[in-house]
């Protein structure tokens, strides 16, 4: 591309492109490299993988939503916000700016730096590249690799330029997830004793001025370790006056608390009781021993291959806040041997782990224009060479695009139909 014909800005749609050949020199770098080579055979073969776990992922919904547990998932589903479907953070509400942001940026250039890497490593050309932009907010990059040269290309070198960019996605993901596992694995009870509490707003605890992540020790001297205990404690009565030893910071104090109440009422019968009522949440998040956080913390980061399931709750839902626990509502109750940088390292982590791998399902499932629509239009042809026209390749590709969208769509506007 001569000097005249190069822009360096432009603008699409009110994204702004900004073309730089800074990125088509280190891509040229990175090409002539024989690991980049081998990375593309190898990242070829990451992509069916994405493919695979994304049709799981979708196909556990769809058979969830029409089994009798249907209905409750579904209304689940319409309680949060439709825009939950949407991977772009400040848009999803529970897609965190900063971090959001800065993960989708990571992914994006990786996801297109990969295409160009493995179409330089095969000597194909790369038209331009450069930033995205909206509204001089950085929301990724682009790399336009000469389709026409993909075309004419050899069937497995399409193929990997292709692939390149869900499995770069698929292969860093997993990377995010074993280094989270790692960070989570240090994270220890704040306390080695007592019960960590969730504090109700003014209640008895609150007035006193007992604080969520607070541990009691103690009440009246006695020690507190398990929540059934209280309960069934002499001194958990209406009105009753007790001293109640806590530990925050690492500094142990006593506080005085009278016993509230709360009403309770008897559907069955319609009668109204007043209960004894401290101000200790058992909701979710929940307070909880110490060795219920070890729990937490032990089921999170040994659930790799036992509830992998685990990892696509994230931090930011209602329903996760007492699963995930480095969340915001739960991170209080702990400490690390990594330091207070832990809680936004893992959270860091977590969207880079959760992004990445949501890039690679989506671009490797065979839906045209994307990636994995080409790549399977690629494939298609190649199988069928001699056999099926460039019409015919196209139908079938048209067609898996239907299906595997079809289902997908299925799986979003369901709920809120039906």
């Amino acid at each position: 591309m001569g000097q005249d014909e190069f822009k360096r800005v432009e603008f699409q749609f009110g994204i702004i492109l900004l073309r730089t050949r800074r990125f088509q020199s280190l891509m040229d770098r990175l090409g002539a490299n024989r690991i980049s080579k081998a990375g593309g055979w190898f990242l070829l073969y990451a992509m069916p993988v994405a493919a695979a776990v994304g049709f799981y992922l979708f196909l556990s919904e769809l058979v969830i939503l029409l089994s009798p547990r249907g209905p409750a998932v579904a209304s689940y589903v319409r309680s949060l916000s439709p825009l939950a479907n949407l991977g772009l953070p400040g848009i999803n509400p529970y897609l965190p700016i900063v971090d959001g942001w800065i993960a989708l940026v990571i992914a994006m250039i990786i996801h297109e730096g990969a295409h160009g890497v493995i179409a330089r490593s095969l000597g194909l050309p790369v038209k331009s590249s450069g930033l995205l932009f909206f509204l001089f907010v950085p929301i990724g990059a682009f790399v336009d690799v000469d389709e026409k040269a993909i075309k004419e290309a050899k069937a497995s070198y399409a193929a990997r330029v292709l692939a390149g960019g869900a499995g770069i996605n698929l292969v860093v993901g997993v990377v995010c997830l074993l280094l989270l596992i790692g960070a989570v694995s240090t994270m220890k009870p704040a306390s080695q004793q007592g019960v960590g509490v969730v504090v109700v707003d003014g209640s008895p605890l609150s007035k006193a001025g007992i604080q969520t992540y607070d541990y009691i020790l103690a009440v009246d001297g006695a020690p507190l370790n398990n929540l059934s205990a209280i309960g069934s404690s002499s001194w958990y009565k209406i009105n009753n006056t007790v001293t109640i030893t806590a530990w925050r910071d690492g500094s142990t104090f006593n506080r005085n608390v009278t016993i509230g109440y709360q009403l309770f009422e008897n559907t069955s019968s319609g009668q109204t009781f007043e209960l004894p009522f401290i101000g200790i949440s058992l909701g979710s998040p929940s307070s909880q021993s110490v060795s219920g956080f070890e729990g937490i913390v032990s089921t999170y980061a040994g659930s790799a291959l036992s509830k992998p399931a685990v990892y696509i709750c994230i931090p930011t839902l209602p329903t996760c806040q007492g699963i995930v626990p480095f969340s915001d509502s739960m991170s209080g109750f702990y400490s690390s041997s990594l330091g207070p940088g832990l809680i936004p390292a893992a959270n860091l982590l977590y969207w880079l782990f959760f992004l990445n791998f949501n890039l690679a399902i989506f671009n490797a499932l065979p839906i045209y224009p994307l990636d994995g629509g080409q790549a399977f239009g690629v494939v298609v042809g190649a199988l069928g060479r001699g056999k099926l026209s460039e019409k015919a390749v196209m139908r079938i590709t048209l067609g898996a695009t239907f299906l595997v969208a079809g289902m997908i769509l299925a799986i979003l506007v369901g709920p809120y139909l039906f």
